[in-house]
């Protein structure tokens, strides 16, 4: 990595590391040739940080992720966090998304929730930086849309709505059908737990099993089918709220 990144002959980029070891600058681990460099204190990767141009230091950035991405192509979900941090430090924000976005869904099979939400909303917050094509607007409410995923797996339903609020009008005017489940799942589960409006609850969340079930999404007629059954039942209609459970 070091060499693809320095474009150093390996024998030069070796006595260069020596120089560094034997300052006591550097220290090395591992059994070459896969070591790894380590500053031996904080304050002097601080310091060599801080003399690298802004300019400079985007652009290493930028050719430190694609260097990885070549580098480790075939064991890549080891890198999403880290080809996330290296391409935010770049601007290079429509990649920064993606690497969010797969950091984040990496996280929430790993039932880390929380890691999850954080890396949707920094995928969200990239795609803001990005201009506002048909195709960007559509990632933004995607993105949105699994932010709002994640909440509702943990019962947060003011988060949820919070979520998706930005996008809903969006969602209808582009007729994103691959989406609009879950929005209305959400606007469903919000009416139902903290306004306790049910006839609207189940206004929303019949839209969102109609529409899951016309474009043939397993994941989203689930959350729709769920919530259904939780809504009907707490409503006394058992009948109803079994078939949905079912």
């Amino acid at each position: 990595l070091i060499k693809q990144v320095t474009g150093l002959p390996e024998q030069d980029l070796l006595i260069h590391l020596s120089v560094l070891k034997d300052a006591e600058l550097l220290y090395d681990r591992g059994i070459f040739p896969q070591s790894t460099y380590v500053f031996k204190h904080a304050l002097t990767q601080e310091v060599v940080q801080g003399s690298i141009l802004v300019q400079r230091k985007k652009k290493l950035h930028e050719i430190i992720g694609n260097v990885i991405e070549d580098l480790y192509i075939d064991t890549i979900g080891e890198h999403y966090e880290v080809l996330f941090g290296h391409y935010i430090a770049s601007e290079n924000f429509e990649k920064a998304a993606e690497y969010s976005k797969l950091a984040g869904k990496k996280a929430q099979k790993a039932a880390s929730f929380q890691d999850a939400i954080e890396y949707a909303q920094k995928a969200i917050s990239c795609l803001e930086r990005l201009p506002q094509t048909d195709t960007t607007q559509k990632k933004a409410i995607d993105a949105r849309t699994r932010l709002a995923g994640y909440y509702l797996s943990l019962d947060h339903y003011v988060d949820a709505r919070a979520a998706v609020a930005p996008i809903v009008d969006l969602a209808q005017e582009l007729n994103y059908r691959k989406r609009l489940p879950i929005i209305f799942t959400v606007l469903g589960t919000f009416s139902q737990w903290v306004e306790e409006d049910y006839s609207q609850a189940f206004h929303y969340l019949e839209q969102a099993f109609k529409i899951s079930e016309e474009v043939n999404d397993d994941t989203s007629l689930w959350f729709a089918s769920f919530f259904l059954g939780i809504a009907r039942s707490l409503n006394c209609e058992f009948e109803k709220g079994l078939e949905y459970f079912r």
